[in-house]
């Protein structure tokens, strides 16, 4: 079950990331980097910024199962532990939220990041304010993840 559910996360996000560019529902961002660096990188990374990682999940099997070549794919899961506890018990609709996912996948000599942005959800989850600034917050985050990995100040779109 629970590999069909991540396989299923995995579909969408690689469905969707054209599509989501515009309008920025999907934050990704191309390291000039091959996969295990940056695999290893963006973990302590994510430390530094104040996530914890809860665990890598190896997808490369199930998705050459689903007819999708990929060199490497993991989903990093991530999160901040006083951040799940308290918006699970007040906002239990973000339960499926929680941990937080990051897809990192090669392509060619390059590796993709990839991570649902939050503040995209708040008008689905019809949030409150409360809760939409702190959607903004993680937004804000996962671009100083994503640009840190970059080694620039911005984040910039892989496709």
């Amino acid at each position: 079950m629970k590999r069909s559910i991540v396989l299923s996360l995995l579909a969408w996000l690689m469905l969707s990331a054209g599509a989501a560019q515009a309008n920025e529902k999907l934050l990704t961002a191309r390291v000039m980097q091959e996969f295990d660096p940056v695999l290893e990188r963006v973990q302590e990374v994510l430390v530094r910024h104040g996530f914890t990682v809860a665990h890598i999940q190896k997808c490369d099997g199930g998705l050459h199962d689903m007819g999708y070549e990929t060199d490497n794919y993991r989903i990093v899961f991530f999160g901040r532990l006083n951040d799940v506890r308290e918006l699970s018990k007040s906002h239990p609709e973000l339960i499926p939220l929680f941990p937080f996912k990051l897809a990192v996948y090669a392509e060619g000599k390059d590796t993709i990041l990839s991570v649902l942005n939050p503040a995209e959800l708040a008008p689905m989850l019809h949030a409150d304010e409360a809760l939409q600034v702190r959607m903004i917050a993680w937004e804000k985050d996962f671009r100083a993840v994503l640009a840190e990995m970059q080694g620039t100040g911005a984040v910039a779109q892989a496709h």
